[in-house]
């Protein structure tokens, strides 16, 4: 599989996956012509993508999602509890209500090339979601971002996926001590906001196995450092487990084979 980070944090994101011809996005915080290049520089052709899914509704992930449905006619994938909860934001953001596809969270969903198993995250979005995804060839990956506590049936997702994407959003004490006011601290840090570096470290931790791959994504810009982040990231996970941390607005990509 290769999978590829057009950007990341509060600037928007977008992750790519594709395999032989087919690739799927999570998530358009972008406009469609950021997208359109950053397609064209990782040599995905546009015409392998046949779905989007998306984590929420708030605009750093779903902001571009409107233009590139009507662009290119691709289904948009998101639970039926943020269609129903969300329908003013919806609407704000321009999105084509005929193109979104309402799943349930429980069911699998099957995309050529892509089997993608949603779970429920708790955000301040209603019906915010991760995912698991697992390609024809057998490659698993792991998507959890923008949610306040782990879900339950997050660790033996993760824990049987080869590559795993995991918000660490905040450091607590950079948190405590920066420019935020009070309730917007209580926002982040609470059951409906962001993962603090200490929760998403130890989650890693407890859900690796030798040869994953780990990228931590969605570092605040004003209440984490990747210079922070870095060094907690290898004091806290084994060796023979690759780590990086993403800084915000940051454009990577990454391959993987099937164990």
């Amino acid at each position: 599989m290769h999978y590829a980070v057009l950007t990341t944090g509060s600037c928007g994101n977008c992750y790519i996956f594709h395999e032989g011809d087919k690739a799927i996005i999570i998530d358009d915080g972008v406009t469609y012509t950021k997208l359109s290049r950053g397609l064209e520089m990782h040599g995905i052709p546009a015409e392998d993508i046949k779905a989007m899914f998306l984590t929420h509704l708030h605009p750093d992930h779903s902001k571009g999602v409107g233009v590139f449905q009507r662009k290119t006619g691709i289904p948009v994938y998101i639970s039926d509890i943020a269609i129903s909860r969300n329908g003013t934001v919806i609407d704000r953001q321009g999105i084509e209500r005929n193109l979104l596809v309402p799943f349930s969270f429980g069911e699998e969903i099957r995309v050529d090339g892509f089997t993608v198993h949603p779970f429920r995250t708790c955000h301040d979005s209603e019906g915010s979601a991760g995912y698991r995804i697992v390609s024809d060839e057998n490659v698993s990956v792991f998507l959890m971002t923008d949610t306040g506590v782990i879900p339950d049936e997050a660790a033996a997702l993760a824990m049987n996926s080869d590559v795993k994407f995991i918000e660490s959003n905040y450091d607590e004490d950079m948190l405590e001590k920066g420019p935020y006011p009070v309730h917007l601290r209580k926002r982040i840090s609470g059951t409906y906001g962001h993962l603090s570096n200490t929760k998403a470290v130890e989650f890693a931790r407890s859900v690796s196995r030798q040869g994953d791959s780990v990228y931590f994504v969605h570092v605040s810009a004003n209440c984490n450092s990747p210079d922070v982040l870095r060094p907690f990231v290898m004091r806290s996970i084994p060796s023979g487990i690759f780590c990086r941390v993403c800084e915000r607005g940051e454009t990577f990509e990454g391959f993987r084979d099937a164990r």
